[in-house]
């Protein structure tokens, strides 16, 4: 079953490669190379500015993402162009299995072991796969469903779905709760490439369950010395869904402008400022060498 599933996630990878490969070349035209301001010895400032470089659109057509099929034959989710929708629904699934534990004993006498010892073997895992099986409608539907069964047995007093659903993700195990921040945080910068848009993604269901491998579940026994709890499964399933809403956009003409860690929004007055003070020492330092040219002043005395 690990085996399986470790393919299942390389194949997945493999292709998520690809498609990020194919979204380069599926741009309409590479901007051109940032213009940066050169200072030269002479305090001028200097342009230099890269040439923009074209791609084929027969190349866009064929090798679009699109297009594009994966080794299974299956062809990326895109939002039509004719009527782009704002609300996008993805489904998830994050498969968690503990580590397996082997039972050594010290001394068995009469069948019962004595002294006994558990062992790690350390093989436990986290997977997230995708869930290509819903339609847009579907999940929409879900969610909707989710919110007023949960609406329909909880008091008026009680806390909203919105709220209990954020602890619930709150309280999940740290390695899901990981793999599902992560997987957010990715969604989000892959999103929001463009300088015109704005688009955030959020969980809106989250369901536990077991994993599944045949038709019915089997029966768990209750452990402790009340009994209360019963056997935890070694393998555990998370179900979620995601929405992703544009929340903002622009009209200007560039769009929003970049910045990052390091980038300087006063580099214009700075650069300016640097060349006043470059070409107020090179008055200076001329002048003097003026001086020291004419040598010292002669003295002229009168009889």
């Amino acid at each position: 079953m690990a085996s399986t599933i470790t393919e299942s996630k390389s194949e997945q990878l493999q292709y998520e490669q690809q498609l990020a490969h194919l979204a380069l070349l599926e741009h309409r035209r590479l901007p051109p190379t940032p213009s940066g301001s050169l200072l030269s010895e002479d305090g001028d400032g200097e342009t230099v500015t890269g040439a923009p470089h074209d791609i084929d659109t027969d190349a866009e057509s064929i090798l679009s993402m699109v297009s594009y099929p994966d080794p299974a034959g299956r062809k990326g989710f895109t939002v039509s162009s004719d009527e782009p929708a704002e609300t996008v629904y993805e489904a998830w699934e994050i498969i968690s299995g503990k580590d397996s534990m082997v039972r050594n004993s010290w001394k068995s006498v009469c069948g019962i072991d004595f002294g006994v010892k558990w062992r790690s073997l350390d093989d436990g895992f986290v997977g997230l796969n995708a869930i290509i099986s819903y339609e847009q409608g579907e999940l929409a539907a879900l969610h909707a469903d989710a919110v007023q069964e949960y609406e329909a047995k909880s008091s008026k007093k009680a806390r909203s779905y919105a709220q209990d659903l954020a602890n619930r993700v709150d309280r999940l195990p740290e390695e899901v709760y990981n793999n599902a921040q992560h997987l957010m945080d990715y969604k989000t910068k892959a999103t929001n490439k463009t300088p015109y848009r704005r688009r955030e993604w959020r969980i809106i269901i989250l369901e536990e369950s077991e994993f599944q491998m045949t038709e019915l579940l089997p029966e768990r026994k209750k452990k402790g010395i009340l009994r209360r709890h019963r056997e935890e499964p070694t393998m555990r399933r998370w179900f979620l869904v995601l929405r992703g809403e544009e929340v903002k956009t622009t009209k200007a003409v560039d769009g929003w402008r970049l910045f990052g860690r390091f980038s300087n929004p006063w580099w214009r007055i700075d650069v300016q400022e640097t060349r006043e003070a470059r070409k107020e020492h090179r008055e200076y330092f001329a002048k003097l060498k003026a001086v020291q040219t004419r040598g010292p002043p002669r003295y002229v005395t009168r009889v």
